[in-house]
């Protein structure tokens, strides 16, 4: 959950890195830094390739440092409704006569609007039914020059595979993994749809983010308690928007919300391309210039100035839901580079990497109280300072306060018994992890590209278990005291009504 789970994802990646046999390196870091290509192209596109494998595969991301936390309350979800639009085509891509259909997509999008409009202002309005007609119809008329899902197609009959995108608090981004030959094809679809995109099927496409909204928020338990856990964690940051907005917000969503969001956030200095897989790094940046150093060089949007006050309580709230219950308490603490952040991180697998951790064994082996229990660094984002979180579910009869009890204690035990061995099996256990699993270029291109985009310096990747290690029983300790306290806390429980 942090970063991508990203600290677990680094040392996952650190620790599967091919080195070929006959190359004299002694760790991992050390090779992605001598291997690890960065050039910035003239419109400020930063691109990270690194030369890797045997097999001719690559593995490609485009990231933008844009997402939900650079919305305002107008057009909250719009950072992810724009990731959705973006699969949709250009005036070449997914059309079988852009010339017919632009006619319709201007009419869709007038006719749209003044049916949002009038239901907004004058919902017994006897025009609104009238226009819907209007819409449906269009609508039907524009289907006859769509290809549906273009994208996808061209790819996979170009042997193309995990085609996708994801969209964050931070950060939205788009990925493939090609055969090498196909790194042009790639470049020219990816460099147009980001010059030249049509949003068409604008209104079906929202009612689908609805739809997901209704699913993943409103009829799962889990999924309110997290989003409410937010808003109230959180008073003035952007943090604590949902990412696929409010259901009112997207029931308002128009063309040119998107439209402008897209204008003001997808820049190319907050842009980064990563390529990892066996390819010539000069040839494949040469590819790179020719399709998507044309991008127009825009300004970018100003960052998010806003910061979270200091939380001088604790504040606590529940909610029923026909669902097993479930309990989350969150701190307030600074974000990464800060030392603090790994000391987090640290914590965290002390408390609950394996079942020989702390609150796993006391609190679901021992004492049989807890379904499960789990901690997260970094939630709900990364930029911006952020919350480390417990989440667990407690074993009938337990009830959610009596889990939440026992996890304070078991954190007073940590601060007062935590050993500098318990600390280092940890970190050990962390730069191990994973140490046998296969190859996998498309996770060092994301991470590489995180933290580029995110951070501004990709090395981060290759840092963190030199930072890490240099974490002592003191720094959790003093964490613990200045962090992990009554003051500084969340806390949310999921009620099951079933037992009403």
């Amino acid at each position: 959950m942090k970063k991508y789970a990203i600290h677990t994802i680094i040392l996952f990646l650190l620790a599967i890195v091919s080195i070929p046999a006959n190359a004299q390196i002694k760790d991992v870091g050390e090779y992605l830094k001598a291997n690890t290509v960065h050039k910035k192209m003239k419109n400020g596109i930063n691109v990270i390739m690194l030369n890797r494998g045997y097999s001719p595969i690559l593995a490609m991301t485009i990231t933008f440092r844009a997402g939900s936390v650079d919305e305002s309350y107008n057009n909250m979800g719009i950072a992810h409704m724009l990731e959705h639009m973006l699969f949709k085509g250009t005036d070449k891509i997914g059309t079988t006569d852009f010339k017919k259909e632009k006619p319709v997509l201007e009419e869709i999008e007038k006719t749209g609007e003044m049916v949002d409009r009038l239901t907004r202002s004058d919902p017994e309005n006897p025009e609104i039914e009238k226009l819907k007609t209007k819409l449906k119809n269009l609508q039907q008329e524009e289907r006859q020059y769509i290809v549906s899902t273009p994208y996808s197609r061209i790819y996979t009959q170009n042997g193309g595979v995990g085609f996708n995108a994801s969209t964050s608090k931070d950060m939205t981004a788009y990925y493939i993994e090609l055969p090498s030959s196909k790194l042009e094809l790639w470049a020219n679809l990816e460099s147009e749809r980001l010059r030249n995109p049509v949003f068409r099927e604008f209104y079906l496409e929202k009612g689908a983010v609805y739809e997901e909204r209704l699913m993943r928020y409103e009829s799962q338990g889990e999924g309110s308690l997290f989003e409410k856990f937010l808003s109230i964690a959180y008073i003035a940051h952007p943090y604590r928007h949902p990412v696929i907005g409010w259901k009112s917000n997207i029931k308002n969503y128009t063309v040119k919300q998107v439209r402008d969001f897209y204008r003001e956030n997808y820049v190319p200095s907050r842009m980064t391309i990563a390529i990892v897989g066996r390819q010539d790094t000069d040839i494949t940046f040469k590819m790179l210039e020719k399709y998507f150093s044309t991008l127009e060089d825009r300004k970018a949007p100003p960052e998010t100035v806003i910061t979270e006050p200091e939380q001088k309580g604790e504040r606590r709230f529940e909610i029923e839901f026909e669902s097993n219950p479930y309990l989350l308490i969150g701190w307030h603490k600074p974000t990464f580079p800060s030392k603090t952040d790994y000391v987090f991180d640290v914590i965290s697998g002390i408390l609950t990497q394996g079942k020989t951790s702390r609150l796993y064994h006391s609190l679901v082996m021992q004492k049989g109280i807890a379904a499960s229990v789990q901690a997260y660094n970094g939630y709900p984002g990364s930029i911006y300072d952020n919350l480390f979180i417990i989440a667990g579910v407690p074993k009938n009869p337990a009830t959610a306060e009596e889990l939440e009890k026992a996890i304070y204690e078991e954190m007073n035990k940590l601060a007062d018994d935590v050993t500098e061995d318990e600390i280092r099996k940890i970190i050990i256990n962390m730069e191990s992890s994973y140490v046998f699993d296969m190859d996998n270029n498309m996770g060092i291109a994301r991470l590489l590209s995180y933290y580029q985009t995110n951070f501004g310096r990709w090395q981060y990747a290759v840092d963190y278990l030199n930072v890490l290690r240099t974490v002592t029983v003191n720094d959790v300790k003093q964490t613990i005291k200045e962090y992990l306290i009554r003051e500084n806390r969340t806390v949310g429980i999921l009620k099951n009504t079933k037992n009403k």
